[in-house]
C-alpha cells in the first residue's frame, strides 16, 4: 500500500513522531494506521527506558496559584537546554503543574502521584506523559521534585512566583489575623515582594529559630577555629565569633536579610511596618524556594 502524506500527517499528529518514524511505521503495517500508533508507542517506551539512567539537569521552574490560597511549585527536568526551550516541553511542563493542582494534596510524595489516573482520561498518568515526551526528543525528562501549599482556614495569600526564564521559583505563604486584611490589595502586593525578595536573596530560614542546632553549632565552630588560626588573643575570639555569626545570619535567615527593595531596612523590620500599617500582626508561616538543577540534601 502506498504510503501518502496525508497518512503521514495524521500519524504525526496521533503521536508526535517524527515523518521517517511514521513513515515506516506505516510501511511496517501495511499503512494501518492504529497498528502504525501502537508500534510507535512501543518502540517510544523501550527508548525511554533506555534513557531513563541519564543525566537530567536542565528543564525548568512552573508554579501555579489558585485563588491565592492553593499553590504549586513544581521542578521538571530534561538533559538539554534547547528541549527545555521547545514548545512540546513547556506544554508538559504546564500539564505537569495542572495535574499536581487539580489531585494532590499537602505532603503526598510524588511516588504516589506519577502513576495516578487523570479525571478526565483514565488511561492517562503524568510517568505515561513524561514517557510519551521521551520518546519525540530522545531525551531523558523527569518529574524532580513537586511541593503544595494550602492555607485550609488560615487567613493570608499563598503566592506563586516564578522568575522570567524559569530557572528559579518561589512559594510563600504570608498570613495576616483577619480575613478582611489578606483580601486588600496591599496585602498583596506585600506577598508578591517577599516572593521577589526570595527569588533574589535565597534565604534558608525563616528566623535563626529554625536553624538546626548541629547546622549552627558547626558554623560557630569554624568561624572559632579561624580566628585561633589566625593567632586571635582567646579573649577576643568570642567576640569575633559572635560578629560573624551575625553576618551569617544575615545571609540565610528571611527576616534579617536586607530587603531586595530598599537595603535600608531588614525583611522583619518591613513586616512591622506594614503590619502596623493594617492594624494587625503578619507573618510568613512558610516558604520554598527552587533552583534549576541545584543539588538536593
Amino acid at each position: 500500500m502506498a504510503i501518502d502524506v496525508k497518512m503521514v500527517k495524521e500519524l504525526r499528529d496521533a503521536t508526535g513522531a517524527g515523518v521517517l518514524d511514521a513513515k515506516k511505521a506505516l510501511e511496517s503495517c501495511g499503512g494501518d494506521l492504529e497498528q502504525a500508533a501502537r508500534l510507535l508507542r512501543e518502540k517510544g517506551l523501550a527508548r525511554a527506558a533506555k534513557r531513563s539512567g541519564r543525566e537530567t539537569t536542565e528543564g525548568r521552574v512552573e508554579g501555579a496559584a489558585q485563588e491565592g490560597r492553593t499553590g504549586v511549585l513544581v521542578e521538571v527536568n530534561c538533559e538539554t537546554d534547547f528541549v527545555g526551550r521547545t514548545q512540546g516541553f513547556l506544554e508538559l511542563a504546564q500539564r505537569v503543574v495542572n495535574r499536581l493542582m487539580e489531585s494532590t494534596t499537602e505532603e503526598q510524595p510524588l511516588e504516589a502521584v506519577m502513576d495516578l489516573p487523570f479525571a478526565d482520561d483514565p488511561d492517562a498518568t503524568l510517568a505515561g506523559l513524561i514517557h510519551n515526551e521521551i520518546s519525540v526528543t530522545g531525551e531523558n525528562m523527569a518529574v524532580r521534585r513537586f511541593v503544595r501549599y494550602e492555607l485550609d482556614d488560615r487567613p493570608g495569600v499563598v503566592e506563586v512566583y516564578v522568575h522570567p526564564g524559569n530557572r528559579v521559583g518561589v512559594m510563600l505563604e504570608v498570613n495576616s489575623e483577619t480575613p478582611g486584611a489578606a483580601e486588600l490589595q496591599a496585602f498583596g502586593v506585600l506577598a508578591h515582594d517577599l516572593a521577589l525578595h526570595i527569588a533574589a536573596c535565597a534565604p534558608t530560614w525563616l528566623t535563626r529559630e529554625g536553624i538546626p542546632g548541629d547546622k549552627l553549632e558547626a558554623e560557630r565552630a569554624s568561624y572559632r577555629q579561624q580566628a585561633l588560626d589566625a593567632g586571635k588573643p582567646e579573649a577576643i575570639v568570642e567576640r569575633i565569633v559572635v560578629g560573624r555569626l551575625g553576618k551569617y545570619y544575615e545571609g540565610v535567615v528571611l527576616s534579617e536579610q536586607s530587603f531586595v527593595k530598599d537595603d535600608e531596612i531588614q525583611v522583619g523590620e518591613l513586616l512591622a511596618q506594614r503590619a502596623a500599617e493594617l492594624g494587625e500582626e503578619i507573618t510568613v508561616r512558610r516558604f520554598v524556594r527552587y533552583e534549576l538543577g541545584e543539588a538536593l540534601e
